[in-house]
């Protein structure tokens, strides 16, 4: 089989965040190189874009090969489909693939080294760490074209450069892979990034009317929130309250004295002068109040005879500006709270009390998301609070917002010329295996039911419309076949729906009934029984990320009792599920870290020893865990965090089936040539894949296709990977919905 590696040198001009990116028509490839199996490298210089695109460089690398390597293999693909897209489009028909070394230096490190930089597993692998000119080069400002052409070839196609380094490592990866049972998997992920380079060149469509139709929506919601939040404050206060400062937030609510610049006397104190004329008799009288032949007047000069002037001390104190101190009486009771919550907040280990200090000595204690969820259920200001930050960071986020001269936000990102924002889908960023965004963060954005953000992420094409597919509880399903706890999996056979499962649980309701009630929008208690399912989401999937009762209280802003009823809930319901972590994760994390000391220094300069344990997905993921510093019993210790232990595996073991059916898509997507260009993947999230269609017929017709791929990925890795078997997952259905509508806001089923 022919391996070619390929690196690309390009023109980096800065566009909508983005560098060295083609969507800048002034950038263009300045150099390129490559070399197949143990070949001679081979590369090219261009003096012009259009030299670049007239260039045969590429067909000569694709002769043959059939699978592409690269660095960072998401920056070449760009680059390759931007000039020469059609050449690319037939190698993936052709069966050719794509190997990523920085991805599988991620997945070989178990996660534990995000964004692997070329130079240091060269290094590792015994290749060459070089003198980088050209880094510090493009670090002082110079563009690519401005580097010498000697000193960039050589950077990119010499003994040391970036070809042959990353021929060195790719030899010593795959025999790691083959090796740890990793090669099958690394597989599928290689082909989900073929998935998520399509998508992020295609970008999303921003509808930028109705995008700053909703700021300003948005900026009045911001303005009605403050207005009340102001009636929580003292009548009496002297200074502007800022609710932006954990000061201001920390002794409204929980008391304590703040200063604040205002006018004061003079120590000693001194009074205001005013200008009077002094009577024969030795009393002062305002000027002109008095007969001048009466007053005391100039004796000589030019202003004999005119009476004198002098600056007498008024009743009226002379201030100054300087310091006064008002103290807050507080908002919260804190004999109302329980005690262990009183604990968490008040007690010798408290977690939501700070090191610094209000000006009377009062701790300043924590008022971020997690402090005012906890105190939610005691203080209703905190539901306010939570819904001012909540807007506060959709405007900040999504929009676009001006502080100090400069304009931030998503809106800043968008291309002026195609209204296209182009996102980043990172593989190598998070310690699950799950991907990540930024530039902007297009796998957070926020619910309908909660904003208005994705109103504005409409389709591309004048009568187009958003697909968007769904595994429907990923993570459930995948928590159910890893653990066979038989509920679980009969009620996902008989196709139960979980919230209002849970939701009948927690209120001692009969399921049948209730699920009739919440799909009957006509029903007298359908209004309250839905918004209880909505309310009972959240609270789910905190307890299913092994969240404790007071974690399960405060990431849900419920009572610590509700959140004890809620887990014994859950245990009867699911009783193998509810132990998996417990008793089949954290055994093989302590075992496997029992092996693996570790060194690091601690605050006080002074080395300690941790362990750092793994937990092998059927898939062939490794999920990396470290002992941290806990209390537990009143001292404190080194363990596995239990938090981490349940989601982290099941988050990446998720998130794969999600990258394997990614794959299956694009593979789909390039052999119908995208419709011509009227079918286009644009975004994945978690458990979702996003494409763009240009009339309700394509949209219809992918949407089908797109589900049936997904429906199938269990299946077809339960083959790819037999180890995959003994999770079930080539007998569990694990189902997708498709939805679809003129943008991402509203959407509906797609017709029987």
């Amino acid at each position: 089989m022919t391996w070619c590696v390929i690196d690309l040198e390009c023109q980096n001009i800065e566009h909508c965040g983005h560098v060295s990116t083609p969507h800048n028509p002034e950038n263009y490839i300045v150099a390129a190189a490559f070399a197949k199996n143990q070949e001679p490298v081979q590369s090219w210089y261009f003096n012009s874009k259009q030299e670049a695109l007239d260039s045969d460089w590429f067909k000569q690398a694709l002769e043959g090969t059939k699978v592409i390597v690269a660095h960072n293999a998401t920056f070449e693909l760009h680059w390759l489909y931007a000039c020469y897209p059609e050449e690319l489009k037939q190698f993936f028909r052709d069966g050719g693939r794509i190997f990523c070394t920085q991805y599988a230096e991620y997945l070989l490190s178990h996660q534990t080294v995000l964004y692997p930089r070329l130079e240091d597993c060269a290094v590792k692998y015994g290749g060459t760490k070089k003198i980088d000119e050209v880094k510090l080069m493009w670090e002082q400002g110079y563009k690519t074209s401005e580097i010498p052409k000697d000193l960039l070839v050589d950077y990119l196609a010499g003994e040391s450069g970036d070809i042959e380094n990353t021929r060195i490592v790719l030899w010593a990866q795959l025999e790691v892979l083959r090796s740890q049972g990793m090669l099958p998997m690394f597989w599928e992920r290689c082909a989900s990034l073929m998935f998520n380079a399509f998508a992020t060149y295609n970008g999303l469509y921003i509808d930028m009317p109705k995008a700053l139709e909703n700021q300003k929506l948005q900026e009045q919601a911001i303005q009605d929130a403050i207005k009340e939040l102001s009636t929580y404050l003292p009548a009496d206060l002297p200074f502007e309250f800022q609710w932006g400062s954990d000061y201001h937030l920390s002794a409204l609510i929980f008391g304590g004295a703040i200063k604040y610049k205002t006018r004061v006397q003079c120590d000693p104190p001194k009074f205001v002068k005013a200008e009077k004329w002094q009577l024969l008799t030795g009393e002062y009288v305002d000027v002109g109040a008095a007969n001048p032949l009466e007053c005391v007047t100039f004796i000589r000069g030019a202003n004999k005879g005119v009476p004198k002037v002098f600056k007498v001390d008024t009743d009226e104190p002379l201030l100054k500006w300087g310091e006064a101190e008002y103290k807050f009486k507080g908002l919260l009771d804190k004999t109302k709270l329980p005690l262990s919550i009183q604990a968490d907040f008040f007690g010798k280990k408290a977690q939501f009390v700070g090191k610094r200090n209000l000006s009377d000595g009062t701790p300043v204690y924590s008022t971020g998301a997690d402090a005012l969820k906890a105190l939610k259920p005691y203080l209703p200001i905190c539901s306010v609070l939570l819904d001012f930050a909540a807007a506060d960071k959709d405007l900040g986020t999504y929009y676009q917002r001006q502080s100090n001269g400069k304009v931030s936000g998503m809106l800043t990102l968008v291309d002026p010329n195609t209204s296209i924002i182009h996102h980043n889908l990172n593989n190598c960023a998070t310690v699950t295996a799950r991907l990540s965004s930024n530039k902007p963060n297009l796998q957070n954005i926020p619910r309908g039911d909660t904003s208005r953000v994705k109103e504005m992420f409409r389709s591309r094409f004048p009568n187009g419309r958003m697909l968007e597919v769904d595994y429907t509880s990923l993570e459930v399903v995948v928590g159910a076949v890893y653990s066979h706890d038989r509920n679980m999996l009969k009620c996902l056979e008989e196709g139960t729906d979980m919230h209002t499962l849970r939701l009948a649980g927690f209120f001692n309701k009969d399921y049948d009934t209730l699920r009739a009630i919440i799909k009957d929008d006509k029903h007298p208690e359908h209004d309250y029984w839905s918004i209880k399912r909505t309310w009972i989401k959240p609270i789910s999937f905190a307890d299913q990320y092994g969240a404790s009762d007071k974690g399960l209280a405060y990431a849900c802003g419920i009572t610590l009792e509700e959140a004890q009823q809620f887990k014994a809930t859950q245990k009867k319901l699911f009783p193998e599920l509810s132990v998996f972590a417990e008793e089949k994760v954290m055994p093989e994390v302590r075992r496997s870290g029992a092996g693996n000391p570790q060194r690091e220094m601690s605050n006080d300069g002074m080395f300690r020893i941790y362990h750092r344990g793994t937990f092998k997905g059927y898939s062939g993921t490794y999920y990396s865990f470290r002992e941290r510093d806990m209390w537990r019993d009143g001292q404190q210790i080194l363990d596995y965090k239990p938090t981490e232990v349940a989601n982290y595996w099941c988050q990446g073991e998720a998130s794969f089936i999600v990258q394997s059916a990614c794959g299956a898509v694009i593979k789909a997507l390039i052999e119908a040539d995208f419709e011509g260009g009227q079918v286009l993947p644009v975004n994945t999230v978690h458990d979702a894949i996003y494409l763009d269609c240009a009339s309700e017929e394509l949209v219809i017709k992918w949407g089908r296709i797109v589900q049936r791929l997904m429906q199938e990925t269990p299946k077809r890795l339960a083959e790819r990977i037999p180890n995959l078997q003994k999770a079930l997952y080539h007998e569990v259905a694990f189902p997708a919905v498709p939805e679809y509508g003129e943008n991402l806001a509203n959407k509906q089923h797609l017709p029987e």
